[in-house]
């Protein structure tokens, strides 16, 4: 039937938006890029969502999902990471080439590339794992969100004190790392998904809504990083509530 192929459609719309991303961003339009990065994302949420009410899950699909991913939220917000690290090495992503820079400074240009190499890794570990009932470590469209959030708050707030702050080498590699790494952690995270709509066993999915939402109307696109870096302190203060009840 037609309608068992409409999820595999929209992974394959979210994968060209992905691979857009990364062109768009080596040529130096950072805040299209994002824009195509948050696109995606929302793709990723309805392929998932219709494949569920459609009944439509396949293998195929669970596949084309993985290799999507590791594009929209892996290559794409590594592309962003490059032209932000790019820039604050050089002050400017329009001149210059690789061959001008020192070895030390090549590997910070490059650090991105751990953005990739651990969605892979993170992909992969879900895609081989027999138990799936726990969420573990951050989820790469996550990720995604937060690099692509991150400079789209750089670009509104440049040359301001925070701006030249995370603007700076190492303060990006830091970040690189930090966000990197949590993708192959194992702190438990809650699901965004709901089964039904009650309040009963969603409080915490109801509150960070919430909180999503009031951070959204204040602080705009600035707000995209914060609402990541909530959704990992609720995750971790869950999992401290639930383990000092047993």
């Amino acid at each position: 039937m037609f309608t068992k192929h409409i999820p595999n459609f929209i992974t394959l719309c979210n994968l060209a938006i992905g691979v857009l991303a990364v062109f768009i961003a080596l040529e130096n339009h950072l805040l299209f890029a994002s824009w195509m990065i948050l696109i995606a994302a929302l793709l990723d949420f309805l392929d998932g969502f219709l494949a569920r009410i459609l009944n439509a899950a396949s293998e195929i699909g669970k596949q084309l999902d993985s290799f999507a991913d590791l594009i929209s939220f892996g290559m794409a917000p590594a592309a962003i990471g490059f032209k932000l690290m790019e820039f604050s090495i050089r002050g400017d992503i329009f001149h210059g080439g690789i061959q001008d820079t020192s070895l030390p400074e090549r590997l910070l240009l490059f650090s991105p590339i751990l953005l990739v190499l651990f969605a892979a890794m993170r992909l992969a570990e879900f895609n081989v794992a027999e138990d799936r009932s726990g969420f573990r470590g951050l989820a790469t469209p996550a990720v995604a969100i937060f690099i692509a959030g991150l400079n789209m708050s750089l670009i509104r707030v440049l040359n301001t004190p925070v701006a030249d702050f995370i603007l700076q080498p190492l303060v990006l590699l830091s970040i690189i790392v930090f966000i990197s790494l949590l993708m192959i952690s194992r702190i438990p995270m809650f699901a965004l998904k709901f089964r039904d709509f009650r309040w009963s066993g969603n409080q915490i999915r109801y509150v960070f809504l919430a909180i999503s939402c009031i951070l959204l109307i204040i602080l705009q696109e600035i707000a995209l990083p914060v609402i990541i870096m909530v959704y990992l302190l609720l995750s971790i203060a869950l999992s401290l509530i639930r383990n000092s009840r047993k």
